[in-house]
């Protein structure tokens, strides 16, 4: 049964509820925030649950999540566009030189500085919440004297609805293949108690890139460290060649395994570090994808539509002569268009015509896609600011 939220009314110009409703889902987040501090009967209907899903309904997204980099200013400074490359929210930074972490189809963002320990912040757009994620080691690892983490992402389990991050760990100065790796977890709903569980290594060594991991349904995709396989490794009786990945399962916080890259990819005659530089792992339309981009030459995506067999179908390719230098696509919208990530620039790729529509960003270096509703007031974890 649904749940009415009575608003303030008089006898003169006072429009229905189910009307103003009617009214108000059509207009833009931006809009409706300013709206919530006309009275506390409008903040109570643009904060209702119901209300928020079907805003959220109407208006699917994605939002586009860029983080500036200005020398002569403090970075960091975080904004929120449409796709028309207006910006719907600004939040003022929380860190000096601060980059946006890969963010996809989440409600969160995060954060981070790159120092000789790493500071990473959790933020939630829509509240405002931030959580800083503890540096402290696990215990299970508190023995251990060498302790260098160098792979990090986070995801949603679909089942629970928690939030978690991974980060893999490096315990040894040594970059060989038999190097050792730890990993770590922690449940970002946890709040001030969230720390950091140790588990059990990869399978084989990830490497510490950025664009190199992608969370999908719940599962961390690690691209391999394929620089370090000096020597051949195997895993359950199979070489790990170029191009492959480790696969983590957020829910059951367990490895599963590796997957093989393209045919193509793990065959072709790029030097292994060309190839490691050529690559990396993205979410499109729901499938993982793994990015090509060939040097003067084009942006390969091929779709994995079948893990067990590790069966790719290149689907895009898209022309590096057009301005696509370091171009990264980060969704596929509904009537085929593709959105590209360039630097400075939001592109938006018509694959059929082969045509694009630009909009600025200026001094966005970092940019992720943002899936919530900024009218949501859930809160997934207690504010540390």
């Amino acid at each position: 049964m649904q749940r009415k939220v009575r608003v303030a009314a008089s006898s003169d110009g006072v429009l229905p509820e189910d009307m103003l409703r009617h009214i108000l889902v059509r207009l833009p987040a931006k809009a409706l925030c300013l709206f919530r501090s006309v009275s506390r009967s409008w903040r109570s209907l643009l904060s209702d649950p119901l209300f928020v899903a079907a805003h959220k309904s109407r208006h699917p997204g994605p939002l586009i999540v860029t983080c500036t980099s200005d020398l002569f200013q403090r970075g960091g400074t975080i904004e929120i566009l449409d796709l028309a490359g207006h910006v719907v929210k600004r939040i003022a930074p929380i860190m000096k030189d601060a980059r946006l972490e890969r963010t996809r189809h989440l409600d969160l963002i995060c954060v981070s500085r790159n120092e000789h320990r790493p500071t990473r912040h959790v933020i939630n757009p829509a509240t405002g919440d931030t959580f800083a994620l503890p540096g402290r080691r696990a215990k299970e690892h508190a023995h251990v004297e060498h302790f260098f983490p160098v792979s990090f992402d986070f995801g949603q389990v679909g089942s629970t609805g928690e939030y978690k991050a991974i980060r893999c760990v490096s315990i040894d100065y040594s970059d060989s293949e038999s190097s050792p790796m730890l990993c770590e977890v922690i449940t970002l709903n946890d709040g001030r108690h969230a720390r950091w569980r140790g588990k059990q290594g990869p399978p084989a060594p990830v490497t510490s890139y950025g664009n190199k991991s992608v969370v999908i349904n719940g599962v961390v995709y690690f691209l391999v460290d394929f620089l370090k396989l000096n020597k051949l490794i195997k895993f359950s009786g199979d070489h790990v060649k170029p191009g492959s990945m480790v696969l983590f399962n957020l829910e059951t916080e367990e490895w599963m395994g590796i997957v093989q890259g393209p045919l193509p990819v793990r065959t072709g005659s790029c030097s292994y570090f060309s190839l490691h530089m050529e690559l990396s792992l993205l979410c499109l339309d729901g499938f993982l994808v793994m990015a090509h981009n060939c040097e003067d030459c084009s942006l390969d995506l091929w779709f994995l539509m079948d893990t067990e067999k590790s069966l790719w179908n290149k689907r895009y390719s898209i022309d590096d002569q057009n301005g696509n230098l370091f171009v990264q696509p980060l969704e596929i919208l509904s009537d085929g268009r593709m959105v590209l990530s360039a630097p400075g620039l939001l592109r938006l790729y018509d694959p059929i015509a082969e045509t694009y529509i630009d909009f600025e960003m200026r001094n966005s270096t970092f940019v992720g896609t943002y899936t919530g509703s900024l009218l949501s007031s859930e809160s997934t974890f207690t504010s540390e600011g």
